[in-house]
């Protein structure tokens, strides 16, 4: 008899896990809202349910006998895993360290707690309250949800009357009702992706982060790797990341920590960390290729509770990216010479839900408004940074507002 897999969430990352599940002849149960998600059809059995019901999960993945509970590039499900894996004794992370890494304070209350670096911060959930702690920080500052993603409702903050205009949208895209306002700090942001198997950590992958140049907003527009550090922050930032993953209590499953690097006094802050595989398609197709390893089928044999050694798996070798890009407000009429970019030897995939003509646009709101990602990789970072400008040179995307709307910084 087939085992079977629970995968909360039906999105477009939960499609990769799906398809290799059925690749490895499993039968998927998949639980998730309903909704035009495309990854119901990759489901042998459906639940229409809130993945954060964690209670709810529980009851279906009892009924159904399930094997294990896999979810990647997505944090919502990830209390929920926690908390069913420990219930049902599978392998996975436990509730409590699930929570750390889905929930602002809890991490920064973790951070304290094991004298890691950190920034000043807060937590409100009434504008009052946020007007209070900035006042104490003091201005400029992030203001973020506790708990969400796709930098959903996440702003730099400026000044009082910036608080005030933007704090009903950062409340409303907290599910816990709690905002953390945060210290802003400048400097390069790092992201590490790595892996636990049975409490053993290990990095794999080290990211150098560019975001857009837009006003108050915090949006990644590329992700680069090999990093510009040099070998002595390399070794220093592993050693960082090694010590938050094992204190943090990570067991089993991918890591995904974003870390800043302050000019001021040359140290590491974290900035945000996560038990899953890196999105935009880092851990389905940018880790694989430059490790060498598949990683969503990793997941998947992790989960089942088959035995796997982190020997196995090695950091990168080789270089990839992604890249965005976004429109300028107006509809799409034409996308010229996204067929020569598929085409293209050094290019992994490419998504393009919201490349359509016909389509409206309103410009640059949050991550998840992003287009792309284009996924690359090379051999040498020589040769990835010629294939990311051939690209930029290729497509050309023309709106009723702009003979080239693309804008890709």
């Amino acid at each position: 008899m087939a085992k079977k897999i629970l995968v909360p969430g039906a999105g477009i990352g939960q499609v990769i896990v799906l398809k290799k599940a059925r690749e490895m002849g499993l039968k998927t149960v998949v639980v998730s809202p309903d909704g035009d998600y495309p990854g119901f059809q990759y489901a042998d059995i459906i639940y229409y349910e809130d993945v954060r019901n964690k209670k709810k999960v529980l009851e279906i993945a009892q009924r159904e006998k399930i094997d294990g509970i896999v979810s990647d590039q997505n944090d919502i499900p990830v209390e929920t895993m926690g908390y069913v894996a420990e219930k049902l004794g599978l392998t996975g992370n436990s509730y409590t360290t699930s929570k750390i890494y889905c929930r602002k304070d809890l991490m920064r209350e973790k951070c304290k707690e094991i004298g890691m670096p950190s920034l000043a911060y807060g937590i409100a959930s009434d504008l009052q309250g946020a007007l209070e702690i900035a006042g104490e920080i003091g201005y400029p500052l992030m203001c973020k949800p506790t708990d969400n993603q796709s930098s959903k409702g996440v702003f730099k903050v400026e000044n009082e009357n910036a608080l005030n205009r933007v704090f009903d949208e950062v409340l409303a895209n907290a599910f816990s009702g709690k905002i953390i306002i945060e210290q802003f700090m400048e400097g390069q942001e790092y992201i590490v992706d790595g892996l636990a198997i049975d409490g053993d950590y290990k990095h794999l992958l080290i990211l150098d982060n560019e975001n857009f140049n837009l006003k108050d907003i915090c949006i990644p527009r590329g992700r680069t790797s090999p990093t510009a550090l040099t070998e002595d922050k390399i070794t220093e930032l592993i050693s960082i990341d090694m010590k938050i993953n094992t204190l943090f209590g990570l067991a089993n499953g991918m890591s995904h920590n974003e870390y800043l690097l302050n000019p001021r006094d040359d140290q590491f802050y974290l900035i945000d960390a996560a038990a899953r595989g890196g999105g935009a398609f880092i851990s389905s197709h940018l880790l694989p290729y430059a490790c060498g390893f598949d990683a969503t089928e990793m997941l998947i044999r992790l989960a089942l509770g088959e035995p796997l050694d982190i020997s196995d798996y090695r950091p990168a070798s080789k270089a990839v990216c992604y890249i965005c890009f976004y429109l300028e407000a107006g509809e799409i009429l034409r996308i010229d010479g996204m067929d020569r970019i598929r085409d293209m030897e050094c290019v992994l995939g490419i998504h393009e839900v919201n490349l359509e003509p016909g389509k409206k646009v309103k410009g640059l709101v949050d991550k998840s408004h992003r287009l792309g990602p284009i996924l690359v990789g090379c051999d040498t970072l020589p040769e990835l940074n010629n294939a990311k400008q051939m690209i930029k040179d290729t497509l050309v995307i023309s709106t009723d507002q702009s003979n080239n709307a693309v804008i890709w910084e």
